[in-house]
């Protein structure tokens, strides 16, 4: 094994072995079946690292101040805390600047190359998209063979994408994105290699507006919740049931990366903010178009100073003295936070489980924080693990940790993407290029990549032999207790993903059984949740959730309300009398705040009547703005009955206190505000699809103006438009291809021209074309999801920039 401890000897060995080394090299470029795949793989056990150094001339770079140094002369410049050491796994050139990875059930790697980043220093930002906007992204498989730790054959899964970022492996393929696009990937020979490549969605980062690299979303995390959740603006979740893909409104969370605790909590982390999470339910901010939720929301809970790196190094705005660096200049704050780790392994001693790891990578370095969340309360406390050191550092200035992960064996696996330039061409300050050209960084930005595995010292060889895509439904149920949150984690998705029968009662069981542990019960909670509704039907799930409310754990009952949530909104099923039973203000807050939330999709008053309960209990507490905000996202088109059941029952009048003057007013400002249309006729979810789409139209306004007026020369109106009211299908093709007119069409302004949108998910232009074609005068159907769909498989076979007038006029004809 090569790690920190021993790299003296290998340095040596090394040393008298360099010219050995370039003479076996060809002759072990060879071809290795694997699980009967014949592919190109690099094989050379006893001389691995060897290869990887031999491979590659990092002598050609020796006379830079700061050169790429081979992976064993990497090893010596980390400094760790004291009783762990680290290893590598696998570097250059399985590897070449690797950014993220998934770890699937057999304990393979599948890592992301995104090779093209930054491929220059010296050009503007539209030179340099147009130069790694190019496709030389691959996913490559690392597999141990010999489970002795390393990674000892490569080779490649898919090539050719385009800055691929995120990646998710499920039983039959893998999700990657490569903004705007979300794919999945299927390898349906059994050679290997990914032959189908299906568009999942064109709303993984919108083009028209990000073009940073560096701020498109990652993650691609299944969270205990069994959907699939991303970082970035606008972003959907998603997942897949019956072969069909899902989306559902996920709020902002960070910038880079997503981890998640062993209770379910999200956390990613941003630039000076190492550490971010939703303190509060997330999802509901697109319910009601004059109210989202602000707090509680994508909130920062660590300190980001002071960091301890071990060397001076190059920071975009290190002329900051005093603020960003320190007065011998090494870097004070975090400015390059990315992908924070909830360690949840069994390898490191039990006072590290649930702590927070975080890379800095323009400082070389990983902190430690630890975590202290309060029972049944909202309140976090995030404090340094340690005054004036961190947990790993490293004097090699292009060590770049940019994602962390807990790995099978207990350990942490450390993505190290192995580059001189970090920052991005739009915000590199001269400080910062200045220094980067001095030291040589702008020079061998490729192709390295290394991979790490962080492990307590004295624990041996560390292997996974474990094959769990093999294992039987009893077997896997195991390991929902497992220490390690790898494998419950693991257990879940392949549980999910195959719903067998077989197991339900003993799921059932570990729910309600006392004697299991807390995190047992909440994963076969959720994974019966997951299961196909034709192997466990939505009374058996409802007649679960409900029995769960019953145990004594915050965490539990605020899971089992929002399982019941779908249910709730049909109408299904009388949930709503048992809540109603219920003593609702004896719930903890995060509970409440879950049936808040989830109150928003239920019809009736008895909803209404337990949520104004719940905000009048609220009054005069730390927690009202939670509630509030909470509240107001669940009463759209219901907001005159909330006013009056709080004014009536809990006689919320004007001599009440402020709060209640106050939100009273936003409330029936916001009556006043929104359209006066009449939706009587539309369903429920056509309601909320109109609703959705008032608060997507804010992207529309600014050509076609606040109430569909049109602008000049920029949009036409959509008021009193014949094309926005007739045929929807039409103007779906206008949103998808976009369009151009120079003219007026009956009677109609028609200038203008319109982009297309076709990375618009299929709901989120249905909900824009509900909304505008019901507003300012409008009325007309409402658009369904499956209509867009429909329309955008049509279009998708149509090579068109845009559509004009007289094409359209045909086709309505």
């Amino acid at each position: 094994m090569v790690s920190r401890k021993f790299i003296n000897y290998g340095t040596l060995i090394l040393a008298i072995g360099v010219f050995v080394v370039l003479f076996f090299l060809k002759q072990n470029d060879s071809i290795k079946s694997v699980s009967g795949l014949d592919l190109p793989l690099y094989t050379n056990k006893n001389n691995w690292v060897a290869d990887s150094f031999g491979a590659i001339d990092y002598y050609e770079f020796s006379g830079l101040k700061k050169p790429p140094l081979p992976p064993l002369e990497a090893l010596e410049t980390f400094q760790l805390e004291e009783g762990f050491e680290i290893e590598l796994v696998a570097c250059e050139p399985m590897i070449t600047s690797p950014v993220a990875m998934d770890v699937d059930a057999d304990g393979r790697l599948w890592v992301v190359d995104m090779p093209s980043y930054m491929p220059v220093y010296d050009k503007n930002e539209e030179e340099t998209v147009k130069l790694e906007r190019v496709p030389e992204g691959r996913v490559v498989v690392l597999d141990d063979t010999d489970n002795d730790g390393m990674m000892d054959v490569s080779y490649e899964f898919y090539s050719g994408l385009i800055l691929p970022r995120a990646i998710k492996v499920l039983k039959d393929g893998i999700l990657v994105g490569t903004p705007p696009d979300l794919w999945f990937i299927r390898d349906t020979t059994g050679d290997g290699r990914g032959d189908v490549k299906e568009l999942v969605s064109r709303n993984y980062g919108d083009p028209n507006t990000t073009i940073v690299t560096a701020t498109l979303p990652s993650g691609l995390l299944w969270g205990m919740d069994n959907w699939i959740h991303s970082t970035g603006d606008g972003l959907e979740s998603y997942r897949r049931i019956n072969g069909k893909w899902e989306t559902r409104y996920f709020e902002r969370l960070g910038a880079w990366g997503l981890t998640q605790d062993s209770w379910g909590r999200l956390y990613s982390g941003s630039n000076t903010r190492p550490l971010r999470t939703h303190l509060v339910p997330y999802g509901y901010s697109d319910r009601h178009p004059k109210f989202d939720l602000t707090k509680g929301i994508d909130e920062s809970i660590a300190p980001y100073e002071p960091l301890w790196p071990a060397h001076v190094t190059g920071v975009n705005r290190g002329y900051r003295v005093g603020v960003v660096t320190r007065e011998d200049g090494t870097l004070r704050q975090y400015t390059a936070a990315t992908s924070p780790l909830i360690y949840r392994g069994d390898n490191f001693d039990s006072s590290y489980r649930e702590n927070a790891f975080t890379p800095e990578p323009a400082g070389n370095l990983i902190k430690r924080f630890i975590v202290d969340w309060k029972p049944d309360k909202l309140d976090v406390n995030v404090k340094f693990a340690y005054d004036g050191k961190e947990f790993l550092t490293s004097t090699d200035e292009r060590f770049r940790p940019v994602n962390l992960y807990n790995a099978p064996d207990g350990s942490i696996y450390v993505v190290d993407m192995y580059r001189g330039i970090i920052e991005y061409v739009r915000f590199i300050t001269d400080h910062l290029l200045n220094y980067t050209i001095e030291n040589g960084l702008h020079k061998a930005n490729g192709p390295y990549g290394r991979i790490y595995r962080i492990k307590k010292e004295n624990t041996g060889d560390l292997n996974h032999s474990v094959q769990l895509s093999s294992l039987n439904p009893e077997d896997l149920l195991e390991f929902l207790r497992h220490k390690n949150g790898w494998y419950r984690d693991q257990a879940q998705q392949i549980l999910v993903q195959c719903s067998p029968k077989e197991i339900i009662p003993q799921l059932e069981n570990m729910v309600l059984n006392d004697s299991e542990c807390q995190y047992a019960r909440l994963h076969a909670l959720w994974t019966l949740e997951g299961y196909s509704r034709s192997h466990y039907d939505s009374k058996q799930l409802t007649n679960l959730a409900i029995k769960a409310m019953e145990i004594p754990s915050s965490r539990i009952q605020a899971s089992a309300i929002r399982i019941l949530e779908p249910m709730l909104s049909s109408n299904s099923f009388d949930i709503i009398s048992f809540l109603t039973k219920k003593d609702v203000l004896k719930f903890p807050v995060p509970v409440q705040l879950q049936l808040m939330g989830t109150l928003g999709e239920v019809p009736g008053d008895k909803a209404l009547d337990l949520m104004a309960q719940m905000i009048n209990n609220s009054l005069n507490s730390s927690n009202f703005i939670y509630f509030k905000e909470m509240m107001l996202t669940s009463i759209y088109q219901k907001e005159i009955q909330i006013v009056d059941i709080l004014r009536k029952k809990y006689n919320w009048d004007s001599n009440k206190n402020e709060d209640c003057d106050e939100l009273l007013s936003v409330i029936e400002n916001s009556v006043l505000d929104i359209e006066n249309t009449d939706l009587t006729h539309f369903s429920k979810n056509e309601q909320k699809l109109f609703a959705r789409g008032q608060v997507y139209y804010a992207t529309c306004k600014e050509c076609h103006g606040e109430k569909g007026q049109g602008i000049g020369g920029v949009g036409p109106s959509l008021a009193g438009s014949n094309w926005v009211q007739e045929d929807p299908e039409i103007v779906a093709r206008i949103l998808l291809q976009g369009f151009s007119g120079g003219a007026k069409e009956r009677g109609e302004d028609i200038s203008g021209v319109m982009p297309r949108h076709d990375y618009l998910s299929d709901e989120t232009i249905a909900s824009i074309l509900t909304f505008v074609r019901n507003s300012w005068g409008n009325k007309a159907s409402s658009v369904n999801p499956e209509q867009i769909g429909q329309t955008r498989s049509v279009v998708s076979l149509q090579k068109r920039d845009y559509w004009t007038p007289d094409i359209l006029r045909k086709i309505n004809k």
